[in-house]
């Protein structure tokens, strides 16, 4: 997939193009996505999204800019992963904003020279999300492409939407967000120092600070997998403070399973989420917790077990 960072930089020829935020790459999109990968294949023509490096409530009200689902990074990782051969991620500033309809529609013409445009059914573009898939058609008349508009996706009578994603991540349903979101959700970052409390429990461990922009599961175990140094491990990961060892900040701790990699500080470690195994709780000693760890770490290796044998 070819990335670019403004609509201006495609010198190609005619395309396809999906329009939205897709600020998580989720089935919804992805079957919007898929629409134009088929129109694509079927016309010879090039298949791009458009959509934004940033989030518009970024520039607009920062303070209630929603958690993130994806990265920047794992948008475009998200994005190559759907065949999609150009992805535009183009900043969000407050002249772009200002465009009305017809002139968002204009810029997105004399770049991409679309054929096609495919949309979601409440797509909303131009000033103050002025323009509606109605307008989109009746632009695409006068510019010259086909607008196509991808019905609501639903999933157990309910639509696919990324505010449903992060409520199902707030409630700790990850199998939920897992299947909203077409895979397991994901935290990621650099291995740091924590509390050295693994290495007091005889277990391998592995931290990672608690990010600030990404939605996060509640307090508690979950059963993971751990991308670090080239390889996956199952991991039981707890997220939170470790009640019975307080001290220093909550952090994100795997404890992986078969790992002898030996010490992976400053390593960049992916944590992949499947399901909640228990929610945080304080343990009367050391011993209590390590046997808890114990019994968590078999959960885990039952789970991965029972789910690789499925497949």
């Amino acid at each position: 997939m070819k990335l670019l960072t403004h609509e201006s930089q495609w010198n190609g020829g005619e395309t396809v193009v999906a329009l939205g935020m897709f600020d998580g790459v989720h089935e919804g999109h992805a079957t919007l996505m898929r629409k134009a990968n088929d129109l694509a294949a079927a016309n010879d023509l090039t298949s791009v999204v458009y959509t934004f490096s940033s989030h518009p409530m970024a520039t607009f009200a920062p303070d209630r800019l929603p958690p993130e689902l994806h990265t920047r990074s794992e948008k475009v990782r998200a994005l190559s992963r759907m065949g999609i051969d150009v992805a535009v991620l183009r900043p969000f500033d407050r002249s772009f904003a200002a465009l009305t309809p017809e002139e968002f529609v204009r810029s997105v013409c004399d770049a991409l020279h679309p054929r096609h445009i495919v949309i979601g059914f409440n797509y909303s573009f131009g000033a103050k999300g002025a323009g509606r898939a109605e307008d989109m058609i009746r632009l695409g008349r006068t510019f010259g492409f086909e607008t196509h508009v991808v019905p609501e996706v639903q999933m157990d009578g309910l639509p696919v939407s990324s505010t449903r994603i992060r409520a199902a991540i707030a409630q700790g349903d990850m199998e939920l967000a897992a299947r909203l979101l077409g895979g397991p959700y994901a935290l990621s970052g650099v291995v740091m120092h924590g509390k050295k409390l693994g290495r007091r429990l005889d277990f391998p461990t592995a931290n990672l600070s608690m990010p600030e922009a990404k939605a996060l599961p509640p307090r508690g175990v979950y059963a993971c997998l751990a991308y670090v140094r080239g390889q996956w491990y199952p991991a039981a990961v707890n997220v939170g403070r470790h009640p019975t060892v307080p001290e220093g900040t909550p952090t994100i701790e795997a404890n992986l399973i078969d790992y002898d990699g030996g010490d992976c500080y400053g390593c960049h470690m992916r944590l992949t989420f499947f399901m909640r195994l228990r929610e945080e709780k304080k343990f009367d000693s050391l011993e209590q917790l390590r046997e808890e760890v114990m019994l968590n770490r078999e959960q885990v290796r039952t789970y991965f077990d029972a789910l690789f044998a499925a497949e």
